[in-house]
């Protein structure tokens, strides 16, 4: 009866503790139009969707398996990181930073700050051989809407013992400016002229959409994610974009 007591204690205190159970949290910052604001996460389990509210408005991000961290950056941005989904030998994660205007929750970056990676060994599949890492560290500066800047180091690995030659170790520093109107962090602006398969989670639906002109952009390495119509997109296979959240 005793170690049957010790076993249902223990099932409660990891049901209890586990990031995966319904929890919630809240965050208190100031807003880019300086009220202060309280910030919601609420995660029910089994999901997959961390909801994050403000007020009245409320966001959703998908493909959601658990919170790493959160903290609030300059006082007026909240940063989550958070762990995604990924397949058999890799771990994922991505980082938001959310900022308020008007009790509107504004995307200011998403993307993925975190990859590992092994490939086995064709001769010996028990083995790996190739192994990648990809990491960001994110930092604001600036104190007002008109000279923030988020700076992002870099780091990019890959090992392989049956082609060393394709070994790499790179570190950059990557600047973003602020967009005081779309509340954003970009990079850059590129004249775009393509056709995108926009894949929408909200609708579950893929449209085609023709881009025509300048488009907003974070370049991060081998990574691109761009800003259309005010949504955040993460592009991939060079015509297909994906929305990581929704309202």
């Amino acid at each position: 009866m005793i170690k049957r007591k010790k076993y249902l204690l223990a099932f409660f205190f990891f049901a209890y503790a586990s990031p995966f159970n319904a929890q919630a949290q809240t965050y208190h910052l100031q807003s880019l139009d300086d009220n202060r604001v309280a910030i919601n996460l609420n995660y029910k389990l089994y999901s997959k969707e961390l909801t994050i509210s403000c007020l009245s408005d409320t966001l959703r991000l998908i493909d959601y398996t658990g919170t790493i961290k959160g903290h609030i950056l300059n006082n007026k941005f909240l940063q989550i990181g958070y762990e995604a989904g990924g397949g058999t030998g890799s771990e994922i994660r991505n980082t938001v930073i959310l900022s308020v205007v008007k009790n509107k929750i504004y995307v200011s970056m998403l993307v993925n700050s975190y990859a590992s990676w092994f490939s086995p060994n064709p001769d010996n599949p028990s083995s790996i051989d190739k192994e990648n890492r990809y990491a960001l560290k994110f930092n604001i500066t600036g104190d007002d809407k008109s000279n923030y800047k988020l700076t992002i180091a870099l780091h990019d690995q890959q090992t392989s013992k049956l082609q060393p030659q394709t070994n790499y170790d790179k570190n950059e520093l990557v600047k973003l400016a602020f967009d005081p109107i779309q509340n954003i962090f970009y990079s850059t602006r590129k004249n775009t002229i393509q056709s995108f398969t926009i894949n929408d989670p909200k609708t579950q639906r893929s449209v085609e959409q023709r881009v025509n002109g300048p488009v907003t952009m974070i370049v991060l390495g081998n990574n691109s994610y761009y800003y259309i119509k005010g949504e955040w997109y993460r592009s991939s296979d060079g015509d297909s974009l994906f929305k990581e959240y929704y309202k």
